[in-house]
C-alpha cells in the first residue's frame, strides 16, 4: 500500500491564520482597553485621596482661626483677627482718628504679598516663596489668565503646660500640637506666647516628571509672633490673649514667608470666598449687603469701612491627578470647570492629559460666631 501524506490545505491554513489573528487582535484590544480603564481608575482614586485628605487637613487648621482671641468679630480692622488682611504697611488699612487699625499688631510690617489676596487686589505680585498668583487656568469667556488666591489666618493655640512630672517650673514647656508645616508647637514657659500665622497659596513644585511643564501644588507656610508671657497658678490653665500683657510689641513674624510644605499636590487653581454677615437694613453705601453673602477678598476690601463681619470661608480648588491618562479621548483639553464663582478653562499646554476635578468646602469660623465680653 502506498503511504498517504495528511495535513492542511493552503485554504485551511489561511483560514486558521485569519481566525488566529482575529482572536489575538481582540485580546490586544481588550488588554489596551483594560490598561486605559486602569489608568483612569488609578487617576480618579489618586485625585480623590489627594484632594480629600489635603482639604480635610486644611479645614481642620482653618477652623482654628481666631482661637483664644479677645473678640469674636472678624474683619480687616480686628487686631489678632482670624483672617489676616492688613498690616501697618497696607494701603487699604482702616484708619480711625489718625490711628491705623490693621489685623496684625501695628509693629509688624510685612509685604502685602504675604496677606490674604485675590483677583489682583494688590498692584503686582512678587517672586519666590511670596504670593505670585500663579495658576494654570484662564477665564472661560475672555480667555485672560486668572490668578490664584492666597488665604492667611492666625490663631492663639490651645496651650497646655507640660511640667515634665516635676514640681519645679523651670523646666515647664507650652505644648499645642503641630502647625501646618508639621512642626511641633513646643517651647519653654519662660518664652513669650506665640500667635501662629498660616498662609495657604499655590507654588510650583520642583518635584515633577520630565513631561510636566508647570505643575502647581497647594502649600502652607507657617510662622509665629509673640504677644507676652502668661503665668498662672494652675498649670493646666489655658492662656488667652485677654489674659496676656505684651512685654514688648512684636515687630516681625518668625519663620514666615518661606516656601512652606505641600499639602495638596497638583492644584491648577485655588479660590477663596469670604462669607460676610449682612446688615438688617440696606444703606446708601452698601445697598446690596442686606443678607449673608460670599465675596472675593478683593471685593471685600473694596467695601466701605467698617467692613462687614466675616463668619465663614469657602475654599475651591481645581485638582488634577499626578498620573497621566495618555491619549484618552474622554478627557477634553478645552473642558470648562466651575470653581466657586469662576468658570475657567485650562491654559494651553503640551503636558499629557490628566483627570481633573473641582473640590470645594465651606468652613464655618466657629471662633467668629457669637459675642465675647
Amino acid at each position: 500500500m502506498k503511504n498517504k501524506q495528511l495535513g492542511f490545505t493552503l485554504i485551511e491554513l489561511m483560514i486558521s491564520l485569519t481566525l488566529g489573528l482575529i482572536v489575538v487582535a481582540a485580546a490586544v484590544l481588550l488588554f489596551l482597553t483594560g490598561q486605559k480603564s486602569l489608568a483612569m481608575q488609578k487617576g480618579v482614586a489618586e485625585l480623590q485621596d489627594n484632594a480629600n485628605f489635603g482639604l480635610n487637613y486644611m479645614t481642620k487648621d482653618i477652623r482654628l482661626s481666631n482661637l483664644n482671641t479677645k473678640k469674636a468679630e472678624i474683619n480687616d480692622a480686628t487686631l489678632y483677627g482670624g483672617v489676616v488682611l492688613t498690616s501697618n504697611a497696607s494701603t487699604d488699612v482702616v484708619i480711625v482718628s489718625s490711628v491705623k487699625k490693621p489685623t496684625l499688631p501695628i509693629g509688624i510690617v510685612i509685604a502685602d504679598t504675604l496677606l490674604s489676596q485675590s483677583d489682583n487686589r494688590i498692584t503686582a505680585a512678587t517672586t519666590g516663596p511670596h504670593w505670585t498668583g500663579v495658576s494654570n487656568v484662564k477665564d472661560s469667556t475672555a480667555g485672560t489668565a486668572l490668578k490664584s488666591d492666597q488665604l492667611v489666618v492666625q490663631y492663639l493655640p490651645q496651650y497646655t503646660v507640660d511640667n515634665k512630672g516635676t514640681s519645679s517650673t523651670t523646666d515647664d514647656e507650652y505644648v499645642a500640637g503641630f502647625d501646618c508645616e508639621g512642626n511641633e508647637i513646643r517651647f519653654s514657659a519662660a518664652e513669650n506666647l506665640r500667635i501662629y500665622v498660616q498662609r495657604y497659596f499655590l507654588r510650583e513644585d520642583n518635584n515633577k516628571a520630565s513631561n510636566e511643564s508647570s505643575p502647581l501644588s497647594l502649600a502652607c507656610d507657617s510662622g509665629y509672633y509673640h504677644i507676652g508671657n502668661f503665668h498662672a497658678a494652675d498649670s493646666t490653665a489655658t492662656p488667652s490673649i485677654e489674659a496676656t500683657i505684651p512685654a514688648t510689641a512684636p515687630t516681625s513674624i518668625t519663620n514666615f514667608g518661606g516656601a512652606g510644605e505641600i499639602i495638596i499636590k497638583r492644584v491648577d487653581q485655588f479660590r477663596v470666598l469670604l462669607g460676610v454677615q449682612g446688615e438688617e437694613e440696606a444703606t446708601a453705601s452698601s445697598p446690596a449687603s442686606i443678607e449673608h453673602q460670599y465675596v472675593s477678598i478683593k471685593d471685600y476690601m473694596t467695601m466701605a469701612a467698617p467692613r462687614p463681619r466675616i463668619l465663614s470661608i469657602q475654599l475651591g480648588m481645581l485638582v488634577r491627578s499626578t498620573q497621566s491618562v495618555g491619549a484618552e479621548s474622554a478627557v477634553k483639553a478645552d473642558q470648562e470647570f466651575t470653581v466657586l464663582d469662576q468658570t475657567v478653562k485650562l491654559k494651553a499646554s503640551t503636558d499629557p492629559k490628566y483627570i481633573r476635578q473641582v473640590v470645594s468646602q465651606t468652613v464655618a469660623l466657629r471662633n467668629a460666631l457669637g459675642e465675647r465680653e
